[in-house]
């Protein structure tokens, strides 16, 4: 007796054949590929046009990046008198060494003469910034209010070391408690 084949393993064997595989089509055909190149330029055309509109720099924004560096060079030259003391670090009044304060500050002056004076004079500085920051407490440290009359007190002590010019303000680029 013949061995018949079931429906299932007859259409399994004829999907081996290399004749039907030659004639099924592929992923990559060359009619996908024909179709897929164009609309991928057409979409990076559109994409690079949508770019250029939006990203590029319009002269509206040169008038403006002219007038920004403009302003930026006169805020330097207003500003150039400032006179840097960085990351002083203290211990608040009443923490017994478990917080600590990291801060810059900046003291702006009148003369270019008086920024010369402080800089010759950075250790008292320093020193008077330690002997002022030290004697606050922790809650006269973190309040806003606080902080104002703080700029006023290092103003008269740093000041009062001064002979030419006079200190115009006080800034904290850095405050840091922790």
């Amino acid at each position: 007796m013949a061995k018949e084949l079931s429906p299932l393993s007859q259409s399994s064997a004829q999907n081996t054949d290399p004749a039907i595989k030659a004639s099924s089509p592929s992923f990559f055909s060359k009619k996908t590929i024909m179709i897929a190149i164009p609309i991928f330029v057409v979409q990076l055309a559109i994409i690079y046009f949508l770019m250029a509109k939006f990203i590029a720099a319009s002269p509206h924004a040169e008038n403006s990046v002219a007038k920004a560096e403009d302003e930026s060079q006169k805020a330097e030259s207003v500003t150039q008198n400032i006179f840097l003391i960085k990351d002083i670090i203290i211990n608040p009044a009443g923490t017994n060494g478990t917080r600590f304060l990291l801060t810059t500050v900046g003291i702006e002056v009148s003369t270019p003469e008086a920024q010369q004076e402080l800089e010759k004079k950075e250790v008292q500085v320093r020193d008077l910034l330690n002997s002022i920051l030290t004697s606050k407490g922790l809650n006269e440290l973190v309040s806003i209010d606080q902080r104002e009359l703080l700029r006023v007190e290092i103003l008269k002590q740093v000041g009062g070391l001064l002979k030419s010019g006079k200190l115009r303000n006080v800034y904290f680029s850095k405050f840091i408690i922790q």
